[in-house]
């Protein structure tokens, strides 16, 4: 029997075949015996080579030849076909080269190219001293970013000045993210907060952020000027401060990421900034054109439109974050109110996975929450003062707005017209960014951006296997079988019927039953189809069709918080806030300003350690120092406030806050404050909400499985 890897493979063979009418055994022939001497590194590593070999001759016009591969005059024996209706035999880009063999080139090339599995510690080291060799080089570049360089002085003043003014500190609120962090706390136990930087409280204040409310606050006795620590709160001296934590996470067997994981109480205080500057980003006048952080969809547009025209060049920069120096960042925006909180959201040191401890340069790593939208706002200040010197432009607010419907930046991937591509490219070197040439296009008609590939406006980014299929059935576990699923929907999407059927067949002997199809997308393991549904039955109490499916169950472990009252309202205020956000983003900062108001008045209840036991909604509580009484004159815009966002859905939980009342059992909700009395505001207490547990969080990797009836949409 075949290994799953080749079936794969002629699978793929097969429906190029059938879409360019060319003979492909001879190429399958030399990717088995390549695979059985070589291994998977000729899959992960050789193959895509050849493809990175094919964008730079597109985009230089002359196709050179990698060195593993033998060659017939310019071109690869391998796939040569392919090639030819590409390159011309010495090796010069054919005027009418076809986009469908350029797709098909990629995806066999690039299939295995990112597998989510680690590189050899080799090339582990090889990248501990790559990310040295960056620190080390902006170390040695710090005086070039203090420099004279009145343009760029002018347009940060003028840009961040605007868009970041003084910061009210009640629109941050801080919340965890769901990736790990540098302490190593469980998802739950992250919320006991007992450690906060010392020099950080006057940005984030620790009795806002830590507590409830400042009643208990002030009882813990957090509101005084020491240090010292109180009620397991361990206010951390600069030079007691908790490194980032240097690690590797896949990205290609070539090279791993090198990531920076945050301890748990600096990400909290990144969070809250980050979520006011994608805010304030993506609404202001001189940056909403430009910036973007939650929709690529406008520049993979821009992408496919410039694989037409030629207009636009799209950039990449290579060890984006790594690269941005803390003194740029200072420079940048030491007129607007934000650089303070930038500033104090940061970590100062790094440990290695070698143990050594090293002072940062950088502004942040990837892994910081902040990494991402301060890199953006850094590029568009340089693009900005690039372009501004080109055009020999003085810089007003009117020309940044005018400049910034010509830039498009998510995160590292910058759209800019390709006659300032020059002049951009060497303003971002000169502050010791890298272009990568590799993955920036300007020339040919190859555009990269955001994740979506274009040829003369044909799609060709590929599909990509994520996971490696075991030879051993019996070897394969719910990540591998969900991954290689979603993977033959892909196929089955782009239309590329016997890759996906290769597949879906190899699937279903692993899991030793027929997976069902169906129009349906949803829970559990099913194949889409577009045509039918199988296996349905219908259920005439539901009055719907059902179909039994698969399902793996991430499986709990045990995190408990129950009975620590201030890590349960932590947990509780921030699944409020980021469920709100999740749905729309205006609302959510409205909620957020609400629950730092109630937090500042001590009005936010809190529970005793026993009412979290208690199995119905009278719970036992007490209110902190000022009563909610002291609000009534702020209760009528707070009802109303809660009222309209409990009518979507949004933040029901929020009003109970203060719609409470004293009775013999303790506080329950006030009715009057609900138009529907199922919407529970302490539901959280008796561990009935729904994605809400106090006691036990996910263990990522593991799963059980179970087979479910599934309901199907009418």
């Amino acid at each position: 029997m075949k290994r799953p890897t080749m079936l794969v493979f002629e699978a793929l063979l097969a429906d190029a075949s059938l879409d360019l009418d060319l003979s492909v055994e001879r190429d399958l022939q030399r990717i088995a015996d390549r695979y059985k001497h070589e291994g998977f590194s000729f899959l992960a590593i050789t193959l895509p080579a050849l493809s990175d070999a094919l964008e730079r001759g597109l985009e230089s016009g002359s196709f050179t030849c990698p060195s593993s591969f033998s060659r017939h005059g310019s071109l690869p024996r391998f796939m040569g076909g392919f090639f030819k209706r590409v390159f011309a035999k010495d090796g010069r880009l054919l005027p009418e080269s076809c986009p469908i063999s350029v797709f098909w080139i990629r995806q066999i090339c690039r299939f295995f190219k990112k597998p989510k599995i680690g590189c050899s510690d080799s090339r582990n080291r090889a990248a501990v001293e790559h990310f040295l060799d960056v620190e080390g080089e902006l170390r040695r570049g710090t005086s070039l970013m203090e420099n004279k360089d009145e343009l760029l002085d002018k347009i940060s003043g003028i840009v961040w000045s605007q868009v970041f003014p003084e910061i009210d500190y009640l629109d941050l609120v801080c919340h965890h993210g769901p990736g790990v962090t540098a302490d190593s706390r469980l998802s739950n136990e992250r919320h006991r907060i007992s450690q906060w930087n010392h020099r950080s409280e006057l940005t984030y204040p620790s009795d806002l952020h830590c507590y409830p409310n400042y009643g208990l606050a002030a009882t813990a006795g957090s509101t005084g000027t020491g240090i010292e620590s109180a009620k397991g709160i361990e206010y951390l001296r600069v030079r007691d401060e908790l490194p980032v934590r240097v690690v590797f996470v896949p990205k290609t067997l070539t090279t791993p990421r090198v990531i920076a994981i945050e301890p748990s109480h600096v990400q909290y205080m990144q969070q809250s900034v980050k979520d006011y500057v994608y805010k304030r980003l993506e609404e202001h006048s001189l940056t909403k054109h430009s910036i973007r952080f939650r929709d690529q969809g406008v520049n993979q547009l821009l992408a496919y439109r410039s694989s037409i025209d030629k207009r636009l060049a799209t950039l990449d920069l290579k060890d984006a974050s790594d690269r941005v120096h803390l003194h740029l960042v200072q420079r940048i925006f030491k007129t607007s109110g934000l650089l303070q909180y930038l500033e104090d959201a940061r970590s100062l040191h790094a440990t290695l996975p070698n143990g050594k401890n090293i002072v940062l340069s950088k502004y942040a790593s990837m892994g910081s929450a902040l990494c991402f939208p301060v890199e953006a706002m850094v590029f568009y200040t340089l693009i900005q003062c690039a372009m501004h010197q080109l055009d020999g432009r003085r810089p007003s607010s009117r020309s940044v707005r005018d400049y910034s419907r010509q830039i498009d930046i998510y995160g590292d991937d910058i759209i800019i017209p390709v006659e300032y591509t020059d002049v951009v490219v060497r303003n971002l070197e000169h502050y010791l960014l890298k272009v990568n040439v590799n993955k920036s296009f300007r020339n040919s008609h190859f555009r990269e951006s955001c994740g979506a590939d274009f040829y003369k406006g044909f799609p060709v980014n590929p599909v990509y296997a994520r996971t490696i299929p075991h030879d051993d059935l019996r070897h394969w576990g719910a990540e591998e079988i969900l991954s290689w699923n979603a993977t033959a929907d892909l196929f089955y999407l782009r239309g590329m019927w016997t890759t996906s059927q290769a597949i879906r067949t190899l699937l279903s002997r692993v899991v030793r039953r027929t997976i069902p199809k169906s129009r349906e997308l949803g829970s559990g393991l099913s194949h889409f189809s577009w045509i039918f549904s199988t296996k349905c039955h219908y259920n005439g109490k539901l009055h719907c069709y059902q179909q039994k499916r698969i399902h793996y169950d991430p499986i709990k472990r045990k995190d408990s918080i129950d009975g620590d009252e201030l890590a349960c309202l932590n947990k509780w205020g921030q699944h409020v806030h980021t469920r709100s956000a999740g749905r729309d983003y205006n609302d959510s900062v409205a909620v957020a300003r609400l629950v730092n108001r109630l937090r500042r008045r001590g009005s936010i209840i809190r529970s005793s350690p026993a009412g979290v036991e208690h199995a119905n909604p009278s719970v036992d509580a007490s209110v902190s120092d000022c009563r909610i009484r002291d609000l009534s004159p702020e209760l009528p815009s707070i009802r109303d406030s809660s009222r309209q966002l409990c009518s979507v859905g949004e933040v029901s939980d929020l009003a109970g806050t203060v719609g409470t009342r004293p009775s013999e059992g303790g506080w329950v909700v006030d009715p009057e404050w609900f138009n529907d009395r199922s919407l529970d505001p302490l539901e959280f207490l008796t561990g009935n909400s729904e994605g809400l547990s106090f006691t036990h969080s996910v263990k990522r990797g593991c799963f059980k499985s179970k087979s479910r009836w599934v309901s199907l949409a009418g």
